[in-house]
């Protein structure tokens, strides 16, 4: 726990030094819809066309020192994005067609930062806070749902798993939760175990997979109500959430190891050492597994065999701490410490180009 008090210390602080106009103090959060590319970093939110490649739109119009972003943008149906705050705040923006965006609601009851993405599950936009709280609220008004928000023991950093009408929820506390959606009313909780789990958990059939704090992925049995299935033991912690493709479970250690393991039997199938710590989520697609580390690299492997898919691999000259996203056949990446804040990579080649960039 205090190895990440540490880690987001110093990226806070890392945002106030340089003095420059778009200077972040945050870790960026990158998703897209069919539309746009979304990145919220810092005090601002951006939208990105990703036909042209120009911005959209960015909210606030002016800086707000005040506000921080960590937490990935969740783009609606309605049109509606929903983005949480560090200022404990969740914006619902509603931008137009011109480029003008105005915040259709916002919600200020949340007493902790909001560092994990906000999710929307049909009408319902659920909120994860640090105040140890996850929030149901209205997608049209921004009001609460439930009777009274869903509470755990420790602060929670991720966004909430959907499936159906149950929601996976990972907490610092060591445990997962399954809680009823419409209700907000606990269905199980694991027992703890034995570390902090920092990201989203990963749904594979009837097991839910989480890394945690204590150098280990575990998969829980949720036909058995919580029941731990198996667990594997890595070189560090495990930040970000695995990936499942094929029967086998992709992910990355604070230790800079890449493995993948069979999610039936727990048991390695292949591991990798790169050049620094992973803390995000793998990529996947047609038989290939994208990494990044927080060395600023990009990495690519053959699923079934660990072997390098390219010949050469990107180096983004910034920190990777946000998770890659897959849009048609291209990686889209957010940079740390880098003027070019998303990078677009082309899965089969690894040509790099330039989405998004501030002025230095």
């Amino acid at each position: 726990m205090l190895l990440g008090l540490i880690l987001i210390s110093s990226v806070l602080l890392a945002g106030c030094g340089s003095g420059g106009a778009l200077t972040a103090a945050s870790w960026p959060g990158l998703s897209i819809d069919d539309t746009n590319a979304y990145l919220a970093y810092g005090p601002t939110v951006y939208a990105i066309d990703l036909t042209t490649n120009r911005e959209s739109w960015h909210y606030p119009p002016e800086p707000n020192r005040t506000a921080s972003f960590f937490a990935s943008p969740a783009p609606s149906e309605g049109g509606l994005v929903i983005v949480g705050g560090y200022d404990n705040i969740v914006y619902a923006l509603d931008p137009s067609t011109g480029g003008d965006v105005r915040s259709a609601w916002i919600f200020e009851d949340a007493s902790g930062n909001i560092i994990g993405g906000t999710v929307v599950a049909e009408d319902i936009v659920l909120v994860p806070s640090a105040d140890s709280n996850l929030y149901a609220l209205d997608l049209s008004t921004g009001d609460p749902v439930w009777t009274q928000p869903f509470n755990t023991d420790e602060a929670l950093w991720s966004a909430p798993l959907v499936d159906g009408n149950v929601i996976y929820l990972a907490s610092l506390d060591h445990r997962v939760y399954a809680i009823d959606l419409p209700t907000g009313r606990e269905l199980w909780k694991t027992e703890p175990l034995n570390g902090a789990i920092a990201d989203t958990p990963t749904l594979a059939g009837d097991l839910i997979l989480v890394g945690t704090f204590n150098s280990q992925i575990v998969a829980v049995d949720t036909e058995r109500r919580g029941e731990i299935a198996w667990a594997f033991d890595t070189s560090g912690w495990v930040w970000g959430s695995p990936a499942v493709a094929d029967d086998l479970a992709f992910f990355g250690d604070y230790m800079g190891l890449a493995y993948a393991v069979d999610i039936t039997n727990g048991q390695e199938v292949w591991r990798v050492t790169v050049d620094g710590p992973v803390t995000t989520t793998p990529a996947h697609r047609d038989g290939v597994i994208f990494f990044v580390t927080e060395a600023g690299t990009v990495y690519a492997f053959e699923t079934d065999s660990g072997k390098p898919f390219w010949t050469s691999n990107p180096i983004l000259n910034g920190r990777l701490l946000s998770d890659p996203v897959l849009s048609g056949d291209t990686l889209l990446v957010a940079t740390m410490d880098n003027p070019c804040v998303i990078s677009a990579i082309e899965t089969e080649t690894s040509a790099t180009r330039c989405l998004l960039q501030f002025e230095e």
